[in-house]
């Protein structure tokens, strides 16, 4: 048998996968495709691929997991595919597979950084790099709720990005700040894109450079690319950047988390995991502030007065142990402030601020619809 079916059929013992309702039909079919050859059903493959391909013509997925199968049932050894392009394709596969295999496992784990979030954002991104998997959350009754989940593809070089050029893609912590249609995009972007701000503060702080890096669409061509063919954005298929797009609607400022070493764990053990790093956060914090310190954290003249409320607390991904704290608070004009403190925790487990940044908290904006009617084109990016 060729390798790729070869090593599909190393989890022949696994149960069927079944794909929960909120996943695109691409995928579902996708993986059920696979599941049919995975448990040998050669007919039921064969059509399931043949209606896969049909509706979809441009599943490059597809037509190789076809042709493996043609080659397997014609007694052939392999039709010998090699390449970049056919490992690309055969990674992809493996990772939307063993996503279905665990979903129904982690579907009611949160990733353990999000420790803390406002109940007034609505919707919380994040980015399981190796897994190249979007989760959309939502808050409700102050739990984080899995709304959906995509496949998507990084950076060719992989993640970590330090300088523009490196094809890597950024960790961290972002917002999404605007929108572009995709006519007013090249090809290559695909159905249209949300832009984050990277570079953030920290990255700003560390001396990292690049810009343009965006959630957009796929070229045409293709439904999906491999897990690493970007320049160092996110990619979606386009349909799936429609769907998001449709879930997102006109909000502005969404978080986006990017992590490149995600764990996930039970709600009740983020609950004991924040409530220990808000205290430890708080308490370094309140030291800044007394008159015998040498630093200000929390002081009229530098951030929000002493009723100041933390309304965000994300262990922040990367090398570094590192969290990201928001506060709001009232500044000395009367107007309402917002802070941002990037902690570092040493190695005696205290926690020390690195960074701290403050703005007027600016009043709530449009994004997709005041945007979509926007003549302007983009300007060319970078990443």
């Amino acid at each position: 048998m060729h390798r790729f079916l070869s090593a599909l059929l190393l989890t022949v013992s696994l149960p069927t996968v079944a794909l929960a309702d909120t996943e695109s039909s691409y995928e579902a079919r996708l993986v059920a495709s696979t599941d049919a050859v995975v448990r040998g059903d050669w007919s039921d493959a064969l059509n399931a691929i043949n209606s896969l391909t049909a509706d979809f013509p441009l599943s490059r997925i597809g037509h190789l997991l076809k042709a493996d199968l043609l080659f397997w049932l014609s007694g052939q050894t392999g039709a010998g595919q090699t390449g970049a392009t056919i490992s690309e394709l055969q990674k992809q596969l493996r990772l939307r597979w063993n996503h279905a295999k665990t979903f129904q496992t982690k579907k009611k784990l949160v990733p353990a950084k999000l420790l803390h979030l406002s109940e007034a954002i609505p919707f919380i991104l994040y980015v399981d790099l190796p897994s190249s998997r979007l989760h959309v959350f939502a808050q409700q009754i102050g739990k984080l709720v899995r709304l959906s989940d995509y496949y998507i593809t990084i950076g060719r070089a992989g993640f970590g990005k330090e300088r523009e050029g490196d094809l890597k893609t950024p960790v961290g912590v972002y917002r999404i700040n605007g929108y572009i249609p995709g006519g007013q995009l090249h090809p290559r972007y695909g159905i249209g894109a949300l832009t984050t701000d990277y570079p953030n503060a920290l990255d700003r702080f560390l001396n990292r450079t690049g810009y343009g890096i965006w959630l957009h669409g796929t070229e045409p061509g293709w439904v999906n690319r491999g897990p690493r063919a970007s320049e160092g954005c996110l990619t979606l298929s386009n349909s799936d950047f429609e769907r998001l797009l449709t879930q997102l609607g006109s909000q502005q400022n969404i978080p986006i988390v990017i992590d490149d070493t995600p764990q996930w764990i039970e709600t009740q053990d983020l609950d004991q995991a924040k409530k220990a790093v808000l205290a430890s956060i708080i308490t370094a914090a309140s030291d800044l502030a007394a008159p015998s310190s040498h630093h200000t954290a929390l002081t009229s003249g530098y951030g929000p007065d002493e009723g100041a409320q933390m309304t965000d607390l994300v262990l922040y991904p990367g090398k570094k142990e590192r969290a990201l704290a928001r506060w709001i608070g009232s500044s000395e004009q009367g107007g309402v402030l917002a802070v941002e403190q990037y902690w570092h925790r040493t190695d005696d487990g205290e926690w020390t601020m690195i960074l701290q940044t403050s703005e007027p908290v600016p009043a709530p904006e449009r994004l997709t619809a005041d945007l979509a009617q926007s003549d302007q084109i983009a300007k060319p990016l970078a990443h």
